[in-house]
């Protein structure tokens, strides 16, 4: 069995022990046997695809336009490659073929597909998902969930989205390009050629609990003039406006619908947001797991208050209050994930906390420059971790700032600090760099 191009088959036909048996025929030149070769048919006893990874062989094999059976020349062959190449889904085509006692042909097609496959969605045109996914595929049964970013692909599929688009009176040119979507997600987004309108102003309606003029401000410093792109505007929301309402409880808080009309007076969108705020919850319970402390101590340094409104943003305040206990025990790099569990039926949330406490630093070197002999032993005898000890993380930071505050030095206009960490002992070593004022330049005498 022989991996060959086009050409190669041609010899390899004409080859003796690899063509069928025939008649002795007259010499003939070079190019009419290659003629001869190329005429020479065979019939297909069986059609493969290897190398699918992406693709399923019901997918592909119908596009070759091959069927068991019929009769098959070199041409044929060719011409089936091409076809796999026209979709813009594979990176390379090549075939094998095997000649049977009987002298039918079986032929395996090796396809190379592409690295990368994105998600794709559609943007500002009339048709759904559903009616644009099903007319492809009466066309093209490659089309699914994912598609590689291949030009002519995209070209294509965006063809038929102009007619869709068209049958349902929008007619515009149509192309598919790949969008970066919310944090880090490239995507496939089809639509007008034409660049999305530009964002002028934000509004949100149906709001009671907090005040609408509140979130247009928090929203429209982030928005304006950004592109209007609903999935990313939606993005936005998420990271601006869920935080508000998850603040005050409203933890179901959602955005119901989302518009874009042509702003007055200025080129651009305005686009209004109609909020559902939905009910207040309560912390019902929280559960921290994860670190030495024990639930009485979780209590205490995080303050949670179960029954009363789990407003997030005083339960995250609690949370970093147990993380910077952890960091005072020499936990410098303690972090945590929270999930919660919502009880509609009761209005009620229960979080649960896992915190990585991570390993222990200890204290190293102190290191001190820019004081005299006396005065360094003061600000040594001052810093309170001795070598090797836990290394409460932040703690030089609020040994410069206490330094400060005692004015200690007549002379000093800044006090610098530095944490070296070293992974290998997982040790702290601090520097602490005291900068005198520069002395002012004496008065000149008059002559």
């Amino acid at each position: 069995m022989t991996y060959l191009t086009a050409a190669v088959l041609l010899m390899a036909l004409s080859a003796p022990g690899q063509a069928p048996k025939a008649r002795p025929q007259p010499k003939k030149p070079a190019a009419a046997k290659q003629t001869a070769a190329r005429d020479e048919t065979y019939v297909l006893q069986s059609l493969k695809a290897a190398g699918l990874k992406h693709y399923t062989a019901q997918q592909v094999l119908p596009l070759l336009g091959l069927r068991v059976g019929q009769r098959v020349r070199t041409a044929d062959i060719e011409k089936a490659r091409d076809r796999l190449l026209a979709t813009g889904c594979f990176e390379g085509v090549g075939w094998k073929y095997e000649l049977t006692p009987q002298q039918a042909m079986e032929i395996t097609f090796q396809v190379t597909e592409p690295q990368q496959f994105l998600p794709w969605m559609l943007d500002r045109v009339p048709v759904t998902r559903q009616e644009f996914e099903a007319r492809v595929r009466r066309e093209f049964p490659l089309m699914g969930e994912t598609l590689p970013p291949s030009g002519l692909l995209l070209e294509r599929l965006a063809q038929q989205l102009e007619k869709a688009a068209a049958e349902k009176g929008v007619k515009e040119p149509m192309a598919g390009r790949v969008t970066l979507v919310g944090k880090d997600q490239l995507t496939i987004v089809f639509g007008p050629k034409a660049p999305p309108p530009i964002i002028a102003d934000v509004r949100f309606v149906n709001t009671k609990a907090l005040r609408a003029d509140y979130l247009r401000k928090a929203m429209v410093q982030l928005a304006a003039g950004t592109p209007f792109f609903e999935p990313n505007f939606r993005f936005l929301l998420e990271n601006q406006i869920r935080p508000i309402y998850d603040s005050v409880g409203m933890l179901k808080a959602s955005w119901k619908r989302i518009t874009a009309a042509p702003a007055p007076g200025v080129f651009g969108v305005v686009v209004t947001v109609e909020v559902d705020e939905g009910p207040v919850f309560r912390l019902e319970k929280i559960h921290v797991r994860g670190t030495p402390f024990s639930e009485e101590e979780i209590q205490e340094i995080g303050q949670f208050k179960a029954g009363g409104t789990a407003g997030m943003s005083e339960i995250g305040k609690g949370v970093l209050r147990v993380l910077d206990r952890l960091k005072e025990k020499g936990h410098m790099k303690a972090s945590y994930k929270a999930a919660r569990r919502l009880w509609e039926d009761r209005q009620a949330v229960e979080l649960f906390v896992d915190v990585d406490p991570g390993p222990v630093y200890t204290m190293g070197r102190l290191r001190i420059q820019g004081l005299d002999l006396e005065s360094e032993p003061v600000i040594r005898k001052l810093w309170a971790i001795k070598p090797g000890e836990p290394y409460r993380g932040g703690y030089a930071a609020a040994f410069v700032q206490r330094v400060r505050e005692m004015d200690l030095f007549d002379f000093l206009s800044e006090i610098k600090q530095e944490e070296r960490v070293d992974e290998k002992s997982r040790s702290v070593d601090v520097l602490l760099v005291f900068v005198g004022e520069k002395p002012k330049p004496a008065p000149k005498r008059p002559f």
